[in-house]
């Protein structure tokens, strides 16, 4: 059976691809770019800080690397220039670094940035820290900085070297041996006092203090190494003519790296000098420089294209370029000393750590695509390669069967899907949809009819309790005593495709593409899931001589150590996170990993775990702005309260299965597998966010760690705005109750007015009513004066009489007249009765100072009742003249009258009229009228009636009448108003 077209030609494609992409992934650097989160990818140098950190300088300001995201700080945090040439870690807290071209600065690790030096005078290009000392210099230039207890100061070489004309190339620290001085007329090596000048008829360019704690020089293009007693020997390799190199570093696996000012990058490795610009990508980029940080991993600080970073790994890996047929490894069998690798392209064995070619024939696609390995007996290594050999017949598989000689070793291949040889005597093959039992030797057929339980594939087979087990793509098959029995669930989930099978002790192992599974007992038991739904689908496994399963999974690799599952990924060194098959070597006690791109192999799987000894760390930004990084402690304003925090591991991103806990405050603890967390509409007040984190399930931090951080109460929340908001509540209330009460007393006010202006009108109308009784007497007082002939009197009686009744007209159409108007009117009428009455009495009306400096206002016709009294009541009776006297006087607004009277006074008065019963209407009205206008002012309208002299035989008659100005007033806005 032929490939189809389709399947064909994508494999072609593939298998042309592979080789290229894992040629230019040799060395496995991880990239990172400003998709990654650089503010810039020029890069210029890197330092490490004591909390794991990596910190870089851009051109665009100091990038801060926690494993998973970058921070980054500029000219808005304090840097003077944005482009930052050099940076070390200077203390427990603090780096220092050159904000080129001139000044030195430092960045506190919670990012404050403070000014060491604000200008040298001259560009500079890299910093040097030995002991508390810091040197900086332009390169090629006669002068360096020296910074020390954060003063500095100029130097010149020449003086301080004691050679002339001498150019710096470079200044290195030599740790117990002091500092390096590589210039143009040799090495100098300063320490204190002591000055040693070495290599002096060489122009060295630069050095490197190697972990052997020797000098490795690099002059006139070649290499010198320097003993620890300054023995020099010229190694065998060499640069190109003209390259100069700028620096130098050692890698943690001994290779040795240079950068080059022509953007030239070589590396030494086991005495191999490789020029590596090409095979890192970097023909038209330079390398600025090359750090190794504290944990082992390398990184390389690039022209325009980032940061490289080549993670320190326990694994070993190998592919095309190694010697691999093909990348993709589908299964392994170790035979001796020798290691088979089934690949997607063929077969390649490992000897002595050294990968070369099987020649297999070939099938008529060209392709051989090695489906499993297997070996019987420790003699024969059997070969299944898919769809290479195959038969119409599958009753006569004799003939199916080629004997092909490689290496001395018989390789059997067959069609089937499957088919396994556990001795010379007993062989089983599965050729769909039958599986065929031989046993010793002979040709007869134990048939096994697979398909009545869906079986199109078989995978494995194993023996375990008396039993025969076969792992299919439809469950489990297992043969006791010739009868099937078929398992295709466990619990209620399905168990689908079952790659491999593992006896271990008394029980048997089960890698299914839903996990891996125990069984003993009769039972079946899962192991813990992976932290994705790909850790579950498990390939193949096996076994330790600790005991340890080791699983190879679709998401790496996991192994269990009693109730312990730790995972491994690309993060931890495995070449892809795709594993097909795994293996464990009992002689060498390695183990081999097969993936999708090309071997790994693990030489040493204690595996010790650097991530517990670190602390996790807290970033915290406002939510939807990153570049707003708070500080510990931070005081938030109240519109302030959404955040996001970001947790890491320095360096440690992906390592095994991490997973996060937080809470805020004192809640309870949320699980997590994403680093940052969004908290939202946080309160006001002090808060307290605390993290941890689990590897595989275990603790891995203690204590927790906690970011600190207040909310500002919102204004209405403070006690200022609670007191303020009391007082204006307060004030409101009193401002409501004040104007409602106001509203009452102006409605009360203008009831009263209404009911004072209908008294008036009431006092008027009885006027009216007595004017007809006045008329009639005036009348008679003129007839009087015609029939005795008077008409002096006559005509003097009608002028008074006639400018009276229209004083009285004019006064009943108002409520309120002047003092002048009542006055007058009160005269004319006093001049009538006295007329009338043949002078039986005299008046007199007083108008004192205040009472005639304005015009005053009372009530109309409000006099007149009281005066009528007085003739007719008091003085008629009297058998002698009497007296009228009207005052008027004013003080503070208030506008007194007084009315008295020598006559018989008030009691004889009432004995006199009707038996002392008779009541006048016209006072009664007047009382009513002034008790209504009394109500419209603070100050009361009063009227006072008394005996002026009690006790004399006649006592007369006293009347007080008080009038406040405010009477008026109020009465008047309450007529406009109304």
């Amino acid at each position: 059976m032929a490939f189809k077209f389709p399947a064909y030609k994508t494999i072609l494609i593939w298998l042309f691809i592979l080789p290229l992409f894992s040629l230019a992934q040799t060395f496995r650097f991880t990239r990172y770019t400003t998709h990654d989160g650089l503010p810039i990818d020029n890069v210029y140098a890197a330092a490490q800080d004591d909390n794991g950190f990596i910190w870089f300088g851009t051109d665009f300001g100091i990038a801060r690397f926690d494993g998973l995201r970058f921070t980054n700080y500029d000219k808005h945090n304090g840097m003077i220039n944005k482009a930052v040439t050099d940076i070390l870690f200077a203390a427990a807290d603090s780096l220092i670094f050159i904000s080129y071209p001139a000044s030195i600065q430092s960045i506190h690790l919670n990012g404050r940035i403070n000014t060491i030096i604000p200008n040298t005078g001259f560009a500079l290009q890299q910093l040097t820290k030995h002991n508390q000392e810091y040197y900086c210099y332009k390169r090629l230039y006669g002068k360096y900085i020296m910074l020390e207890n954060g003063k500095f100061e100029t130097l010149s070489a020449d003086s301080v070297l004691g050679d002339k004309e001498i150019l710096i190339n470079a200044i290195v620290d030599l740790e117990e041996k002091g500092v390096a001085f590589c210039t143009n007329k040799g090495l100098f090596i300063k320490n204190g006092s002591n000055i040693l000048h070495l290599m002096a008829d060489h122009d060295v360019q630069n050095i490197i203090y190697t972990i052997h704690k020797t000098i490795l020089a690099v002059s006139e293009n070649k290499l010198q190494e320097l003993d620890q007693g300054y023995v020099q020997k010229e190694l065998p390799f060499s640069f190109p003519k003209g390259f100069t190199v700028y620096h130098i570093a050692e890698e943690a696996d001994g290779a040795t790296w240079f950068r080059g000012i022509d953007k030239g990058i070589y590396r030494l490795l086991n005495n191999v000098m490789e020029e590596m610009s090409s095979k890192l990508g970097m023909e038209n980029r330079g390398v600025n420089e090359f750090y190794n940080d504290g944990d082992g991993n390398f990184w390389i600080c690039t022209d325009g294209s980032g940061i490289l970073l080549k993670k320190k790994t326990a694994f070993s890996n190998y592919e095309t370029s190694d010697g691999l047929v093909n990348n993709k490894i589908l299964d392994l069998v170790k035979q001796n000393n020798t290691l088979f690798i089934g690949t997607g392209n063929g077969i390649s064995v490992m000897e002595n750590d050294r990968i070369s070619r099987l020649d297999l024939p070939k099938n008529s696609s060209g392709l051989q695509y090695v489906f499993q390995l297997f070996r019987v007996n420790n003699k024969i290594t059997g070969v299944c390669i898919d769809k290479t050999f195959f038969s119409d017949d599958p009753h006569s598989l004799e003939k199916d069967v080629k004997d092909v000689n490689i290496q001395g070793h018989m390789i059997r291949a067959f069609k089937p899907t499957f088919a396994r040889q556990e001795d010379e005597n007993n062989s089983w093959i599965f050729q769909f949809p039958f599986l065929y039992h031989r046993q010793n030797g002979k040709m007869d057929y134990e048939v096994y009819n697979m398909a009545d339980y869906g079986v199109r594939k078989m995978y494995c087979m194993s023996s375990y309790d008396n039993k025969k087990w076969f792992g299919t793509d439809a469950g489990i098959i297992y043969i006791d005593h010739n009868t099937k029995h078929h398992i295709d669930s466990i619990g209620n989930e399905k168990i689908g495709q079952v790659f491999n099978f593992l006896a271990d002790q008394n029980r048997l192992l089960l890698a299914t593409e839903i996990g891996l599974f125990d069984y003993h007992d009769g039972l079946f038991y899962a192991f813990p899931k992976g932290p994705t739904s790909g850790s579950n689908y498990c390939k193949d496994m096996t076994i330790d001589d600790q005991r340890r399963i080791w699983v190879a999974t679709w998401d790496g690799i996991f192994f269990t150590e009693g109730k312990t599952t730790r995972y491994l990924n690309t993060n931890d060194g495995l070449p892809s996170k795709t594993a097909n098959c795994i293996l464990y070597d009992t002689s060498k006690k390695w183990l081999y990993i097969g993936t999708d791109n090309g071997l790994s192999v693990l030489k040493n799987i204690a595996l010790t775990d650097t991530a517990t000894q670190r602390n996790i760390f807290i970033n915290c930004a406002l939510e939807g702005s990153d570049t707003v990084i708070l500080d510990n402690n931070s005081i938030l304003s109240p519109s302030k309260n959404n955040l996001r925090f970001y947790l890491s591991f320095p360096l440690y991103r992906g390592i095994g299965n991490i997973s996060y806990e937080y809470k805020l405050d004192n809640g309870s603890w949320i699980k997590t597998e994403h680093p940052d967390i969004a908290i939202t509409d946080i309160s006001s007040g002090k808060h307290a966010f605390y993290a941890r984190a689990q590897l595989n399930g275990g603790p891995v931090t203690t204590p927790e760690a906690v970011f600190t951080f207040t909310v500002e109460k919102p204004f209405y929340k403070t006690w200022w705005f609670l007191v303020l908001a009391a007082l204006f509540l307060q004030v409101l209330v009193f401002l409501t109750i004040n104007y409602y009460n106001k509203k009452a007393k102006e409605r009360k006010l203008a009831v009263r007015s209404q009911q004072a202006e209908y008294a008036s009108l009431k006092q008027q109308a009885f006027a009216s009513l007595m004017n007809p009784h006045f008329i009639f007497n005036a009348l008679n007082s003129v007839q009087h004066y015609i029939n005795q002939q008077d008409r002096q009197s006559a005509n003097k009686y009608l002028s008074n009489f006639a400018t009276l009744i229209r004083r009285g007209f004019d006064a009943s159409q108002k409520s309120f007249v002047t003092l002048d108007e009542e006055l007058e009117t009160i005269r004319l009428y006093l001049e009538l009765e006295k007329m009338r009455f043949a002078d039986k009495f005299d008046y007199v009306i007083n108008t004192h100072k205040g009472a005639a400096d304005e015009d005053w206002m009372l009530p109309s016709m409000v006099l007149q009742p009281f005066l009528e009294n007085a003739v007719l009541h008091g003085l008629m009776p009297l058998n002698e003249k009497g007296m009228i006297s009207i005052d008027a006087t004013a003080e503070n607004n208030i506008l007194y009258i007084t009315i008295t009277d020598n006559g018989v006074g008030i009691e004889k008065s009432k004995a006199l009229r009707s038996g002392g019963k008779h009541k006048s209407k016209g006072m009664q009205l007047i009382k009513e009228r002034l008790d209504l206008l009394s109500n419209l002012s603070k100050e009361p309208l009063q009227l006072t009636i008394c005996e002026l002299n009690p006790g004399a035989p006649h006592p007369g008659t006293k009347i007080l009448l008080v009038i406040p100005q405010e009477v008026y007033d109020v009465f008047q806005q309450q007529r406009s108003q109304g």
